[in-house]
């Protein structure tokens, strides 16, 4: 607790304690403010005893006189700290707690007039439903006294249309009687030509049968001639068949060695090709050997030509001077 108020309050010295003026001054200060508490409890207890007050201003007053007394304790464990530790931490405590019961106080009083206020809102909705559901009900019942007339006249109707439809009944049986005989009739004529039509179908279906198994004596003859020549004509063509598998493997043979001998051939020209192209570099070189040469002995023989006449007076001086040493 010592380190939380050290942290609030302010430090005047290292150990966090106020001095021993400022102790003293701050207690006066308090002590002046209790007593001043005190007294205003006297002046208050006064006009309580003497007059007679409503029931509000009461409890206004005893509101007042709690706030005076915890007021006075606050201030009474404020200077009994002061003089015991030189600290106030009792006194910032009290101020939080207070600050945090007027915080919830506050949240209490604005939860209670939110909840007011709907309950108006409610009230108000409650209204106006009840005044819609007395209307609905009066449609409802406006409805409900036409639905009656309206059902009254259904029942006059259904009761002309049942008369009516009795006697329309009665006359669409008699109708229904008579047409019924009347196609009895056709449909036994109808019947009896439909006897005679099947026995003549009868005939012709028996005719039919007589011609379709002649048909069928006829078609299983000429099938069978058919699968005979198809016989004949399947072994001639397996024949020709084979005569030209035989030629085919005699040409495959043949195109083998045909083409054994076109790459003999092949080879043969190609070494040609080969020997004519090296022979033809072959000449190509010695004509450049020989243009070469050519080239260096003209070279040499313009070069032996222009240091002749040098070599001639070289000699000359090497004359005159062996004549010198000679005679020397």
């Amino acid at each position: 607790m010592e380190k939380v108020c050290s942290e609030r309050q302010p430090q005047p010295y290292h150990n966090g304690r106020m001095r021993w003026s400022q102790v003293l001054g701050v207690c006066v200060v308090l002590e002046d403010s209790a007593d001043q508490l005190a007294v205003l409890s006297h002046i208050m207890v006064e006009p309580r005893t003497n007059q007679k007050q409503g029931e509000w201003q009461e409890d206004h007053l005893d509101k007042m006189d709690r706030d005076r007394q915890y007021v006075r304790e606050v201030i009474g464990r404020a200077v009994s700290e002061l003089r015991a530790r030189q600290l106030y931490c009792s006194l910032l405590q009290d101020v939080q707690e207070e600050a945090a019961g007027r915080a919830a106080l506050h949240d209490v009083i604005t939860r209670a007039e939110d909840g007011f206020r709907r309950t108006d809102q409610l009230q108000k909705h409650l209204q106006n439903v009840h005044q819609q559901g007395s209307l609905d009900l009066q449609r409802r019942e406006e409805l409900a006294a036409v639905l009656q007339d309206s059902l009254q006249e259904v029942k006059e109707r259904t009761s002309r249309e049942g008369r009516y439809v009795g006697s329309s009944g009665q006359l669409l049986l008699f109708q229904t009687n008579k047409l019924n005989s009347r196609a009895q009739t056709t449909l036994e004529n109808r019947n009896a030509l439909l006897l005679i039509q099947l026995e003549e179908e009868q005939r012709n279906h028996q005719v039919s049968i007589t011609f379709l198994k002649e048909q069928q004596r006829m078609l299983g003859e000429r099938l069978e001639e058919l699968m005979g020549r198809y016989e004949e004509a399947l072994e001639e063509k397996q024949e020709e068949l084979g005569s030209l598998k035989t030629r085919r493997t005699q040409n495959l043979l043949l195109l083998k060695e045909l083409a054994q001998k076109y790459r003999e051939s092949e080879q043969v020209v190609i070494q040609d090709r080969v020997e004519k192209e090296n022979l033809r570099r072959r000449r190509e070189y010695e004509e450049l050997q020989k243009h070469a040469a050519t080239k260096i002995q003209a070279w040499w023989r313009g070069c032996a030509v222009r240091r002749g006449p040098l070599k001639r007076g070289k000699t000359k001086e090497s004359k005159k001077k062996t004549k010198k040493k000679k005679k020397t």
